[in-house]
């Protein structure tokens, strides 16, 4: 399959963290953005779902190009249709606890 990108579905409560908040630690743990990348399977990306958080994802990377001085290859765009992985990668860091994991 050469027409998809990898990624993770969040699931949180804006009472408790904010959609800035879980942009923030994106940016912070997650540097493919800075990379351009070599197919849309490993790309960078946010999918929104409102236009507030369309707003908020590209003021952050407006923030991150004012900051750094340089390009941000992180793709934008509304939230389609998500396809879960299969069942052997689900919670696949959670299974990792009991094998070595190379990154």
């Amino acid at each position: 399959m050469k027409d998809h990108t990898e990624c993770i579905q969040i699931q949180y409560d804006p009472n408790i963290i904010s959609f800035d908040a879980l942009l923030d630690i994106m940016f912070a743990e997650h540097r493919g953005y800075l990379n351009k990348p070599y197919s849309i399977q490993y790309r960078s990306g946010i999918w929104y779902q409102t236009e507030e958080q369309e707003k908020c994802a590209r003021g952050k990377i407006d923030e991150i190009r004012q900051a750094t001085s340089r390009e941000v290859f992180t793709h934008v765009a509304p939230l389609g249709e998500f396809y879960m992985a299969e069942e052997y990668h689900q919670k696949y860091m959670e299974k990792a606890k009991t094998r070595s994991v190379w990154f």
